[in-house]
């Protein structure tokens, strides 16, 4: 029976997918200039955006090099599904890290804790005020 998902020719030899070199210049400028908006961006302090807009713009330059420099938009069937299930993995795993440091409370030192001694201060045992 034959395949269908590849094309064939007149002899009956798989088809190669041809791309053009406009497609891969394309893309390879649009990494070079998300890898200068990661340089930028990393040198500001944009305070509670800084993770998130450096996980956006990582996304979106690994999504380019999956989708056209890997093939993956004339990949078959069980390569999209291998794809998209370690996609849901990892958003699972970021979910799940994220998701616990966003319900941790904020870590603060108690007002009344003892001040932190040198090492002459110390006793025996790492304790203040002990022989």
């Amino acid at each position: 029976m034959a395949d269908h998902a590849t094309p064939t020719t007149a002899d009956g030899h798989a088809a190669e997918h041809r791309h053009g070199t406009g497609r891969y210049f394309v893309v390879w400028v649009l990494l070079l200039a998300f890898t200068g908006l990661t340089a930028w961006t990393g040198h500001m302090d944009l305070g509670r955006w800084n993770l998130p807009l450096a996980l956006t713009i990582a996304t979106i330059k690994a999504s380019l090099v999956v989708l056209f420099f890997m093939h993956m938009t004339e990949a078959s069937g069980a390569n999209r599904i291998v794809f998209v299930v370690s996609l849901v993995f990892l958003i699972v795993m970021l979910l799940g890290v994220f998701g616990d440091l966003w319900t941790r409370p904020e870590m603060t030192l108690p007002s009344d804790a003892p001040p932190v001694g040198t090492g002459a201060e110390l006793g025996a045992h790492g304790m203040p005020g002990e022989p």
